[in-house]
């Protein structure tokens, strides 16, 4: 019988977002596809997901003493503003 770990076990968990064991990169990362799907809903492709409610989540993560990570929170408010619905209806 084989007792050596399977592979699912030896990789690291993935963060809260599912992108990176790293929290702050987890969270960056997340913004950057955020961001991503944005631009393509604004050229015309249909949504990968709810933007709305992924933006709300992401909202609610603490950033904490990364630079990187409070990049991307400065990031992520400018998207919440830009897809609010006083924005849209603009």
């Amino acid at each position: 019988m084989d007792h050596s770990p399977s592979i699912a076990s030896a990789l690291p968990q993935l963060s809260s977002f599912g992108h990176h064991p790293n929290p702050a990169v987890d969270f960056c990362l997340e913004v950057d596809t955020l961001e991503a799907e944005l631009t393509d809903q604004r050229a015309g492709l249909a949504p990968e997901f709810d933007l709305a409610r992924r933006i709300a989540r992401a909202m609610l993560f603490r950033v904490g003493g990364d630079a990187r990570a409070v990049s991307a929170k400065a990031r992520l408010r400018e998207l919440e503003a830009e897809t609010s619905p006083a924005a849209q209806a603009a």
